[in-house]
């Protein structure tokens, strides 16, 4: 029988909650503690969710809390630096660290490193390959039912490094974790849009080759039809699948048209959150006791922050970039400060930018959550009412 686990939560946003409800799902975890500088946003978790610690610092969090377990839910250019404090915790076994990895491939490298170092398993939350969907299309192909694979479709919006690193990620899961072996980009940058502080660009399209006859092709914020982190098109010699986290389709001789596959779904079968975050965390518990890799390792996961940011450094440098990936830091902020994408507009602004707590009205907050309005939703009127500058919401 598995050990109790402690675990704690870092960064006590919206995206928490999704490893919360993971936790919720198993038995042999234990959520002791959560970390926020802001204390509003640390009793918010503690009340909803009876933790009984609660702390403004990571170094506070682990060593008077001494948890197994650490997710690390803080913006994007946090994630390198949380996980290497985390890290030399003398309680942590395992990490659960948000997508995207890391900004730029020294970072990336950087946080599996010191997970090695101190014999930490490290897993990113790209918790959608635990979907139903994803899992039996990744099925399906390793039976076959496809013939050989040859092209992979993929739709997203809101930033390559957002949206992007979850299809990427969930093609290759699908297709078996091939490795990149050329990438060609294009990136257009007309205005200045961050998003959770991070300089994204407006719009980018990218082809990826693997070995033998498999490529990817990835667009990002220039058709908003069918766009979505989760789905995808997937086209073999035999056959072809729509792919979703709960809906698959498939075509090839035998179903004649497209075929409804049943996935067998249970209630909290989703993206985010529910069944999918638990059985990442059961996956990771497995690994740390002597089990296989998970399949969200940090090892794996780094190949697709490779892809991404190949294909900035393929419009940097306006040739194809073959693996792996020599430029360390972030290509598309490279571009910027070599002026190689000229602003038409150049007022900052942040996509997500609504998701800041630290200059809201917290009376008004509660009152939204007690009325039962989603986080994301709160905070959005809140900044509206605010008048916050340097803030877009991203179109739905």
């Amino acid at each position: 029988m598995s050990k109790q686990y402690k675990a704690a939560i870092v960064g006590c946003g919206s995206i928490g909650q999704a490893h919360m409800q993971g936790y919720q799902r198993l038995d042999n975890v234990d959520v002791v503690a959560v970390v926020d500088p802001l204390a509003p946003a640390r009793k918010m978790y503690m009340d909803e969710y009876g933790i009984p610690n609660g702390y403004a610092t990571v170094a506070e969090m682990l060593e008077k809390s001494e948890p197994d377990i650490v997710s690390v839910c803080v913006w994007h250019l946090l994630h390198d630096s949380v996980t290497a404090e985390v890290a030399i915790g003398s309680s942590v076994k395992g990490i659960i660290c948000e997508k995207p990895m890391a900004i730029g491939m020294g970072r990336a490298d950087a946080m599996v490193d010191v997970c090695e170092a101190n014999q930490v398993k490290l897993a990113i939350s790209h918790q959608r390959r635990f979907t139903p969907g994803w899992e039996k299309a990744r099925e399906l192909v390793e039976d076959g039912a496809i013939g050989i694979p040859l092209r992979a479709d993929l739709r997203v919006k809101e930033g390559l490094a957002n949206w992007g690193t979850h299809s990427i990620d969930g093609a290759r899961y699908i297709l078996g974790d091939p490795i990149a072996e050329w990438v060609m980009g294009a990136v257009e940058r007309r205005t200045n849009k961050y998003e959770r502080n991070t300089a994204i660009e407006d719009a980018c399209m990218g082809l990826i080759h693997f070995g033998g006859s498999l490529q990817f092709f990835i667009q990002s914020d220039l058709w908003d039809r069918n766009c979505d982190a989760g789905k995808f098109f997937i086209r073999g010699t035999e056959g072809m699948l729509h792919v979703t986290e709960t809906l698959l389709k498939m075509f090839n001789a035998e179903t004649q048209g497209w075929e409804s596959i049943d996935l067998g779904l249970k209630e909290g079968d989703q993206a985010i959150g529910g069944n999918t975050n638990a059985a990442q965390t059961k996956e990771l518990i497995e690994w740390i006791e002597g089990g296989p890799e998970s399949r969200g390792s940090g090892r794996i996961a780094r190949d697709t922050v490779e892809v991404m940011m190949a294909m900035y450094e393929s419009a940097r440098q306006n040739m194809v970039i073959t693996l792996p990936l020599q430029e360390k830091e972030y290509p598309l902020w490279c571009m910027i400060e070599e002026g190689k994408l000229p602003l038409s507009d150049e007022e900052r602004y942040d996509i997500r930018g609504f998701l800041d707590r630290s200059q809201i009205d917290e009376d008004r907050y509660r009152q939204f959550r007690d009325d039962g309005i989603p986080h994301h939703q709160a905070m959005s009127i809140l900044h509206q009412e605010m008048g916050t500058e340097g803030i877009r919401l991203a179109p739905e």
